[in-house]
């Protein structure tokens, strides 16, 4: 810890010239289409496979760091049943007996965690959050490196860029059974500085910038504002400052808030404005299990791609984080133009066509075409799910706050 404290101090005096980098460049829409081919493609079945990937700028591979925050709020209930054990669900028994049994688990806890649902947390809800976006990420054919940072007072790193799922999937567990050691206040300059350390170790050295062909970004997960380093408002301008070593370098922070309250101080909001990132404010932490599947780091506003020849428009259209996308468009006999549009967030659009000639449907293999129609139910299942989860999370919420006035003495 001390080495990466070190070069994380080196970090910071060689970015310091280079902060002045314009990170709001309005680049047009890019578009690739991967499938099906530029040139005429024939068919024998009744769906075409659409794949490729838009974006606001270069399209690329992306690396990704999930920052998570560990300090003492995430114990706080999340406002979501994470683990459907209803309303008047309590922490796992094994995971609480597991914790109990080690002499240096804190008593204050014992506790606290009998009383509550450990697994409905804010901590809770961030980890599951973190497993959905790592699962989205794995569906989108090796595209991306994943790292994980947690933090509390200082932060530390439990999977490294490019880990393997097994790994990825382990660093969860490892927070989930040993967050009790953390629990203190709230360094987001540390935090986004180790990120960065991650995606970039040369940082240190004084050589930044992302690979080439390459994105980079950092996901900080927090329900907190940043109370580290003490004294006046050192905290807010160590969070900042790191903000904007990670702009000057190539990289981009998207802060999600994870708390009813809103961030007085608006750290995590501007943190964003430094870097060229977006911020997003959650209603309720557990929000975040749905929103977080469906982090768009590519700028994208809207995706279309319809059969311009018929007029039906795609079905189980997905789209991944990078901007990636894929969908299955039905086929008419004969020729069908296929149309693909995107609109980015900076305004910009682009399109492209593609035509496909569907021949007779008695020559298309049964069992061909029984695996094409069972991965279209898939698919669709998957996006009418994470639809419905949506529009669950966008739903007005009725909060019932009861109080209990003093009454006078009559």
């Amino acid at each position: 810890m001390e080495s990466r404290g070190i070069r994380w101090a080196a970090l910071f005096c060689a970015t310091a010239l280079l902060l002045a980098a314009d990170v709001s460049a309005q680049d047009a829409a890019r578009l690739r289409v991967d499938a099906p081919s530029p040139r005429e493609t024939t068919l024998r079945g009744p769906l075409v496979e659409v794949r490729g990937q838009a974006a606001a700028r270069e399209l690329g591979a992306h690396d990704l760091v999930l920052v998570l925050d560990l300090s003492e709020s995430a114990l706080l209930p999340s406002g979501w049943d994470v683990d459907g054990d209803g309303p008047k669900g309590r922490t796992d028994p094994a995971l609480l007996a597991r914790l109990t049994a080690r002499p240096e688990f804190p008593p204050n806890l014992v506790t606290r965690l009998g009383e509550a649902d450990f697994d409905d947390s804010v901590l809770a809800a961030t980890l599951s959050a973190a497993q959905a976006l790592i699962t989205r990420l794995e569906s989108g054919g090796g595209r991306h490196r994943i790292g994980i940072v947690v933090f509390s007072d200082r932060a530390r790193v439990v999977a490294e860029l490019g880990a393997s799922r097994a790994a990825l999937d382990a660093a969860l567990d490892e927070i989930r059974d040993t967050f009790y050691r953390e629990l203190r206040g709230t360094n987001f300059g540390d935090a986004i500085g180790t990120a960065q350390l991650v995606l970039q170790p040369e940082s240190a050295r004084g050589r930044t910038g992302p690979p080439a062909g390459r994105d980079q970004s950092i996901l900080l997960l927090s329900d907190g504002s940043p109370t580290l380093p003490p004294h006046g408002d050192r905290a807010r301008q160590h969070a900042l400052y790191a903000a904007s070593a990670a702009a000057a370098a190539g990289i981009r922070v998207f802060p999600f808030e994870l708390s009813r309250a809103a961030d007085e101080a608006g750290v995590l909001e501007e943190i964003a404005a430094r870097s060229g990132g977006r911020f997003e404010r959650l209603e309720r932490p557990g929000d975040a299990i749905a929103r977080l599947r469906r982090t768009d780091l590519a700028g994208l506003e809207d995706l279309r791609i319809t059969n311009a020849t018929t007029g039906a428009p795609a079905r189980a259209l997905r789209t991944f984080p990078d901007g990636s996308f894929d969908a299955f468009v039905e086929l008419a006999p004969g020729v069908n133009r296929i149309r693909i549009e995107v609109r980015t967030t900076n305004g910009r659009t682009a399109a492209d066509e593609r035509i496909v000639t569907r021949t007779t449907e008695a020559d298309v293999e049964a069992a061909e075409k029984a695996a094409l129609l069972e991965e279209l139910r898939r698919r669709t299942r998957e996006t009418e799910l994470w639809a419905e989860m949506e529009r669950e999370r966008r739903a007005p919420k009725l909060d019932l706050e009861v109080r209990v006035e003093p009454t006078s003495p009559e």
